[in-house]
């Protein structure tokens, strides 16, 4: 087990039932919207939605995390999205069947998604402040389990709950995850310093502090180019073209959709468990192990592309996870391991923009390739940017150390 303080416990608890609520939330809202307006634009419009006001929100999130401590602005968002919650349940209630409801239904999810995108930089910083270091990659390994676990059971859950209850009494459940994740994370303690001497530097260099700590350091922006990358080969796997894929490339109906995804997730989950096993092992290795894993995951993307064995898809959709949750584990740790507190914050921050940008773009780039060139062609395209990406971390693998003192700039902050 992790040594770690009883606020790391209120910290995972409450992030687990926090991402339980919002994937049952978002399956809640789709649902509901398609019920009310029968408009697939609407429905689609609600991811849309939160991921473009989570891209917004990364480049505010740093005016908030320099202004507040991390601890005060992480319980200051949960406790406004909680309260946000309870207005969306009762605008279900009334029903969201006019022009101003609809509006206020969109306001809402835009207002919930940024608040979220400022509330997660603050608690993915506050891992190294909870753990010692030498349990980091167990403690960034655990919290992945629990993330992946919840991922796994909300969907089969959320349809369960859709036929038994409905949408509006399933908000309600929603509500109450989110409310206890607040009750928790409020419990969570860390020390952190006043800024006793208040910055001069503008709102601007504020925001940019984030990418400028990035792009200073030479191991973070090896990580971050690899990770745009890797993110942008990750649009091959969102539900409009693995649909396609099962379709076109194995030839199987709409239930293989769900088992491919299934076994994503049961794969994730499952290597999870290992790292959290083998962590002590993994710590000396953080570098060597992203770049062999980005190698995995590029032989895998052309393996699934080229396959016509809807077994073979499965299985490879299941392995995909071990690679994929090894170099997770193993990136944030490097990150975690080269800045600390309110800088650490502020390159999540940042990283997260870059991350939820790129899938952005890379969804709609790719659908349009699939449809021009072909499913197979796609996943070759997907797979030189895994090629692209390795080339990278192999000709940056001396910087990608475990030695958090070797960045000059960590020395000069």
């Amino acid at each position: 087990m992790i040594k770690a303080k009883r606020s790391f416990h209120f910290l995972w608890s409450g992030q687990a039932l926090g991402n339980l609520g919002d994937i049952l939330y978002i399956i809640c809202l789709i649902t509901l919207v398609y019920k009310e307006t029968g408009s697939i634009l609407h429905m689609a419009m609600i991811p849309f939605a939160k991921t473009m006001s989570l891209l917004v929100s990364g480049f505010i999130a740093p005016l908030f995390i320099e202004k507040y401590r991390r601890s005060t602005l992480l319980t200051a968002t949960l406790a406004a999205k909680t309260l946000l919650l309870l207005f969306l349940c009762l605008l279900a209630n009334y029903g969201i069947d006019t022009p101003l409801t609809y509006i206020l239904l969109y306001i809402l999810i835009i207002i919930i998604s940024m608040l979220e995108g400022i509330g997660s930089p603050a608690r993915r910083s506050m891992i190294p402040d909870l753990v010692k270091e030498e349990e980091l990659v167990k403690a960034n390994g655990f919290i992945s389990i629990t993330n992946q676990t919840s991922m796994l059971l909300s969907w089969p859950l959320g349809s369960i709950l859709l036929v038994v209850w409905g949408e509006q009494n399933m908000l309600w459940l929603t509500f109450g995850l989110v409310f206890i994740s607040s009750i928790l994370t409020a419990k969570i303690q860390i020390k952190e310093e006043d800024n006793k001497e208040q910055k001069s530097d503008s709102k601007w260099n504020t925001i940019r502090e984030g990418w400028h700590l990035i792009f200073q350091s030479r191991k973070l922006t090896t990580l971050t180019l690899m990770d745009v990358l890797e993110n942008f080969g990750h649009g091959v796997w969102i539900a409009a073209i693995l649909y396609v894929y099962v379709d076109t490339a194995i030839g199987k109906g709409e239930e293989w959709w769900g088992y491919i995804n299934a076994a994503f997730f049961a794969g994730m989950m499952v290597a999870g468990i290992v790292v959290y096993r083998f962590s002590k092992k993994m710590e000396p290795h953080l570098g060597s192990i992203i770049m062999t894993s980005t190698l995995c995951l590029l032989g895998l993307n052309v393996w699934f592309g080229l396959t016509s064995s809807a077994w073979a898809a499965l299985l490879v959709s299941f392995i995909f996870g071990f690679p994929q949750m090894a170099r997770d584990v193993s990136q944030n740790t490097l990150i975690q391991q080269t800045c600390r507190d309110k800088q650490l914050a502020k390159v999540f921050a940042s990283h997260g923009t870059l991350v939820y940008g790129t899938f952005g773009i890379a969804t709609l780039v790719l659908g349009w390739f699939a449809e021009e060139y072909g499913i197979r062609a796609t996943y070759m395209l997907v797979s030189a940017m895994f090629f692209f990406s390795f080339i990278i971390a192999v000709t940056n693998r001396k910087v990608l150390r475990t030695d958090r003192h070797s960045d000059a700039f960590q020395q000069a902050n």
